[in-house]
């Protein structure tokens, strides 16, 4: 062992003993060791360790031990509570008495979690009426309130407002990083809470941020994050999608409209303004003409001089701001969101040879990206930096190479799960049901999920791929799941207090889509059963992954689509077994997988699971879980 792996061995028992009812984990021990031995080393670790492991202690004790300043970026919100509320302060508390160890730490977030005090100022002196004018009296009497709360509070973070208030009671008193005119500009700069926050951050050994600010950062030449030697991306399946969402570009009318109206304040001719509110109706008649279409080389001639009539209204509007003596916050606020607009308009008409653009429409409103085909070139500069620790529950084999790492599957390191996953669990393949486009396939998965949900007697996480099949099984089976069993079903209640009132009751059926396939954390008997309605293959008409099949040629299916199937599959099983205790199943309701060659790959991330497709060994496997339950309670 490296000396710089004991180091961190021996803080992690320093950790162990002082927290209570802890236990030794040979996976969390291997991983402090493979962490602590990178950093001293250079480069980058690529490591999957299975659920229980104890992944955040496996690489912040490391981190610690070598004095290193770090990010540590992750995809949830469910995990970087768990790093700000638990894990660093608890680290912090054991460290604190060794001038070695002891650090700080801070959380950082996009500038719209930030109540802005500019907006807030001109709210409470009226000269924001303008836009006040628009919006309820109970989102004018929530945007007051949050006013007022802005006088008292240290930090102006939308997660630490005290009481409920709209999203758009929260966009009234908060800026986009493209409206913001920056530091320098703003009358509020010095107080202002996100340039706080960053001053926070630029202080601290540990810095807490998502993907998404990782990913903006990187866009904008490293302005928003400090300097650091080691980064980690914990729950990295999610990095591919995230970073190609911060490098893309998307324009819509109503961007454009919006930046018309900001621009309405900051200059006394209203008809160069009313030219570019006129470009973004021009766009909108072009773009839904052109809805479903995918662009590789040139735009379309009519959607490029839609976009170049935007691109000179919006350069004659910023002359005349330019022109102009007077600097009051509306103007350079117009200013600021124009020439983002300009800048999103001019890369979409560069039409690199390595971007797509693609038309897509949401409720009538069509809106035009410009993504990147491959993210390997946005994060290369992150591989060459410093250390990069890469960690997750689930890795896709092909993920490091997409990333742009010279990492086969062979050299991911994997550190196994401490639960008895062949003791705890069971995995049902339920062969014997109509394939997923049958016309008899919805009331028998409904029939399968009711057989399901008796055997297990509630406690279940039932997961669908659409929305239809979920609204389709909730009409059916509720009232029909058996006496004092609970349907709770997605967007019935906030998300917390919808997996609150699953854990309270555990004769209670969660009914959920895509959005539930991680972060859900259920321990113990309120979690017995996992389904999952059909293998998560990812959508066929998304025009980014259509653009990367074609790409790639015939091998696309097991390239691209099998992978994210994979991916997706294992998190949403890992759901069920949180602890040492836990029992229960999961069933996935989709034939395919007794006939299709690709059963093997799409189940690889739950292949520690035994594997039945026999619902008379399911029910087998309840009643002797739950008479060995009965008999330690009665040994106890």
């Amino acid at each position: 062992m490296t000396a710089a792996a004991k180091k961190a061995t021996r803080l992690l028992e320093r950790v162990l003993a002082h927290l209570e009812n802890a236990e030794h984990r040979d996976g969390q021990a291997e991983m402090v060791r493979h962490v602590a031995d990178t950093i001293e080393a250079g480069g980058t670790l690529v490591i999957q360790a299975g659920t229980g492991t104890g992944k955040t202690l496996g690489y912040l004790i490391p981190i610690l031990t070598a004095g290193q300043t770090a990010v540590i970026a992750t995809y949830t919100k469910a995990l970087q509570d768990q790093l700000a509320s638990v894990d660093l302060p608890m680290l912090q508390a054991v460290c604190a008495d060794d001038d070695e160890l002891a650090f700080t730490w801070a959380v950082l977030k996009g500038r719209n979690n930030y109540l802005c005090r500019q907006r807030a100022s001109e709210i409470e002196t009226g000269s924001d009426q303008l836009d006040f004018d628009d919006v309820s009296a109970t989102v004018q009497r929530e945007v007051r309130k949050l006013v007022k709360w802005a006088d008292g509070t240290a930090t102006g973070d939308s997660s630490d407002v005290p009481f409920a208030f709209s999203d758009g009671a929260w966009r009234k008193v908060s800026l986009s990083s493209d409206e913001c005119p920056g530091k320098a500009k703003c009358d509020f700069g010095e107080s202002c809470f996100t340039e706080l926050a960053r001053e926070r951050a630029h202080g601290a050994n540990v810095v807490v941020v998502n993907f998404s600010l990782y990913g903006l950062d990187l866009q904008h030449q490293r302005e928003f994050l400090p300097p650091h030697e080691v980064v980690v991306f914990d729950e990295v399946h999610e990095l591919e999608d995230v970073i190609s969402d911060t490098a893309s570009v998307v324009i819509t009318p109503r961007s454009i409209s919006n930046a018309a109206e900001v621009s309405r304040k900051a200059v006394s001719s209203q008809k160069v303004v009313n030219a570019l509110a006129k470009t973004a109706t021009d766009l909108d008649e072009v773009l839904h003409r052109h809805v479903g279409e995918r662009f590789r080389a040139a735009l379309p001639p009519d959607l490029e001089t839609a976009l170049r009539q935007t691109a000179d209204q919006s350069r004659l509007i910023l002359e005349q701001i330019e022109c102009s003596t007077d600097e009051k916050p509306e103007a350079l606020r117009a200013e600021s969101t124009l020439e983002r607009l300009q800048q999103d308009v001019e890369k979409v008409l560069a039409s690199a040879s390595d971007m797509v653009s693609f038309v897509s429409e949401n409720r009538n409103a069509p809106r035009l990206t410009a993504a990147p085909l491959r993210v390997n070139g946005v994060l290369a500069p992150v591989w060459t930096d410093g250390v990069a620790i890469l960690t997750s529950a689930t890795i896709p084999p092909g993920l490091p190479r997409r990333l742009g790492l010279g990492i086969e599957a062979d050299d991911i390191v994997h550190v196994a799960s401490p639960f008895d996953y062949r003791r705890q669990s069971l995995l049902y393949l339920a062969n014997d049901l109509p394939e997923p486009n049958a016309p008899d396939r919805s009331d028998a998965v409904h029939r399968r999920i009711a057989e399901l949900v008796t055997m297990s007697n509630g406690s279940a996480l039932v997961l669908f791929t659409s929305w239809s099949a979920l609204h389709a099984a909730v009409d059916s089976l509720r009232g029909n799941l058996g006496d004092g069993i609970e349907l709770l079903v997605q967007d019935d209640m906030p998300k917390k207090m919808l997996l609150d009132s699953f854990r309270d009751n555990i004769r209670s059926c969660l009914f959920a889509t895509r959005g539930y396939f991680q972060g859900v954390d259920v321990p113990g008997d309120a979690l017995r059963l996992v389904i999952i309605d059909k293998v998560p293959f990812p959508a066929l008409k998304d025009p980014l992954l259509d653009a990367r099949r074609e790409q790639v040629g015939k091998e696309s299916f097991v390239a691209i689509d099998v992978p994210i199937a994979a991916a997706s599959l294992a998190q949403a099983a890992g759901r069920l077994i949180r602890t040492s205790t836990d029992h229960g199943v999961v069933a996935i309701l989709d034939p395919r997988l007794a006939t299709r060659r690709y059963k093997s790959l799409v189940l690889h991330g739950v292949s520690h699971m035994p594997e039945t497709s026999s619902l008379a060994e399911v029910e087998e496997f309840y009643i002797k879980r739950q008479a060995e339950s009965d008999s330690q309670d009665h040994d106890s």
